[in-house]
């Protein structure tokens, strides 16, 4: 996590720098309490007035840069944040299909949400702590030394102690940390789950039966809750007890030797103001150093995330379909035990229009995800105009082929942002593939037209609609290649054989449809169908 202590080096600094300058001013203002006390018992009134003004100066610099320490501290806890969460973003949405696929969205963002949040907290505020109590909590033992070894020693032997039994919580508060993490995640797909299948859950009824599965996960979390709660507040609790032990011998020894002349009232009262300001920092460091230390877990996972390194395609070469695509003894399982794909052979010329039909589970999708650069792991060969897939580079393919899906994935944004998805497109590009695409059909019936919102999931578009923005994605990209993965079958048969008919006469473009059947009166017009069962295909 160093480098986002890095990148924002001066906030870092400027917190650091105005933290230990506060923390001196504590040693400061207590020799000036001795002075001033020693000149009252001196009767040299005059000289304590003087003293005074200074006093009150130091107080108002220590208050001005306690201020000024903590505005620069939670800048740079924000900054912090938002360079965790913006690499965690890259992270995961940058991972190829399989890996992404490990884990559930919800986990995902939960991790750039909470556990996030948590680890900025467990790290800025301790760290700051750790360093400007440190620095001044050695300043001030040197001074406690210059005035009376034994009392500094004893004062360091009591730290010392009142450190020990805190630092045996850190393997607990790890493990409770950890647990945290996970917690957390899991409620993240019970609410997730919840909210997505709002709709199932109220037409049948159910909300009481599916209740109980986000009650008990976010029970979960707060017992996670409240067991890292009572382990904090046992090493504060321990820290306060072990430091009223100390500072009761330690003022005992300093009070015996005030007694007996061997020191000053003035440097009693000294003694005992640093000593509470030396033993506050090592309660400090009893309450934050097991924090700290219990967050390399977390720290792990999310620089796991970050720069996880691996890559399913890492190929670099340059492709364009000018001939064919040739599938050969392709073969792919998802678990070892249960082969999809077995030794299947296709070839797909330059601007073919193909279907391939066949019953659910035969192996039609995974076909077309392995096609689209999803899976590295198949064994045989994909090859574009002989180039084999591993050896293309990945953004290259992209720009090549364009999949739709049945159910097509529309952003809460306007029509214009669904099309260009964020890039760069000519004015002339943008409407060549809303006529094409056939948006411009349904353009005047949005308020707004390009710039109208689509709503949540396309909630204000119908099925046909969104499908034909789907189609627009990849007309306004100018790919060589569509398929249609059960691309039309969510919306009617009418607008289907609509969209599918239109495609059918593009005759620059190579087709592959994916369907369980060919619509009615569209048989004719592909060059070629094939049928799959059980992971092989055969030609009609």
């Amino acid at each position: 996590m160093l480098r986002y202590f890095k990148k924002h080096i001066l906030l870092v600094l400027s917190a650091l720098l105005l933290g230990i300058l506060t923390q001196l001013l504590t040693p400061v203002s207590a020799i000036m309490e001795k002075r001033m006390i020693d000149l009252i018992v001196s009767g040299n009134i005059p000289g304590f007035l003087n003293l005074l003004w200074i006093a009150g100066a130091v107080v108002l610099g220590m208050a001005s840069c306690y201020f000024l320490s903590g505005i620069t501290q939670k800048c740079f806890a924000a900054r912090f944040g938002e360079s965790l969460r913006n690499d965690l973003y890259d992270g995961i949405m940058q991972r190829g299909s399989a890996r992404f696929e490990e884990k559930d969205t919800a986990v995902y963002m939960s991790y750039i949400n909470s556990s996030a949040n948590t680890l900025v907290q467990n790290l800025t505020t301790p760290v700051f702590y750790l360093i400007s109590y440190g620095v001044s909590a050695l300043v001030v033992l040197g001074i406690m030394f210059w005035y009376s070894p034994l009392l500094a020693l004893l004062s360091l032997v009591c730290g010392a102690l009142s450190m020990v039994l805190p630092l045996r919580f850190n393997k607990s508060l790890s493990r409770l940390m950890e647990d945290s993490v996970k917690v957390t995640a899991a409620m993240g797909v019970q609410l997730k789950e919840a909210l997505s299948g709002h709709e199932v859950i109220s037409s049948y009824g159910v909300f009481k039966n599916l209740r109980g599965r986000f009650v008990k996960a976010s029970s979960d979390v707060a017992q996670t809750s409240q067991r890292i709660g009572i382990t904090v507040s046992g090493l504060e609790n321990i820290g306060r007890f072990m430091d009223r032990i100390a500072w009761v011998i330690t003022f005992l020894v300093a009070g015996t030797m005030a007694a007996c002349g061997d020191i000053t009232v003035g440097t009693l009262v000294m003694f005992a103001s640093l000593f509470g300001y030396f033993s506050g920092s090592v309660t400090i460091y009893a309450q934050f150093l097991p924090l700290l230390l219990s967050s390399r877990k977390n720290i792990e996972l999310m620089l796991g995330i970050i720069d996880d390194g691996h890559k399913e395609f890492t190929g670099s070469e340059s492709v364009s379909l000018e001939n064919k695509i040739e599938i050969s003894g392709l073969s792919f399982r998802y678990k070892e035990e249960v082969p999809v794909l077995k030794n299947l052979d296709l070839t797909v010329h330059k601007n073919e229009k193909m279907a391939l039909i066949g019953p659910s589970g035969c192996g039609k999708s995974t076909l077309i995800r392995l096609l689209a650069g999803s899976y590295a792991n198949y064994s045989g060969s994909i090859c574009y105009d002989g180039r084999e897939l591993r050896h293309i580079d990945p953004e290259k393919l992209r720009e090549l082929v364009a999949v739709i899906h049945q159910n097509t994935f529309i952003f809460n944004d306007t029509l214009r942002f669904n099309i260009c998805l964020g890039e760069e497109f000519s004015e002339d590009a943008l409407m060549r593939a809303v006529k094409l695409s056939g948006v411009q059909r349904f353009l005047g019936n949005v308020t707004g037209g390009l710039d109208g919102s689509c709503g949540e999931g396309g909630s204000q578009l119908s099925g046909g609609e969104r499908q034909r923005i789907a189609l627009a994605r990849a007309l306004i990209r100018n790919v060589k290649m569509l398929i249609l993965d059960e691309g039309t079958s969510a919306i009617d048969v009418a607008t289907a054989n609509e969209i599918e008919r239109e495609l059918l006469g593009m005759r620059d473009l190579t087709l592959l449809t994916v369907t369980h059947r060919i619509k009615d009166g569209l048989t004719e017009q592909y060059d070629r169908i094939m049928v799959m069962k059980d992971g092989r295909i055969n030609r009609i």
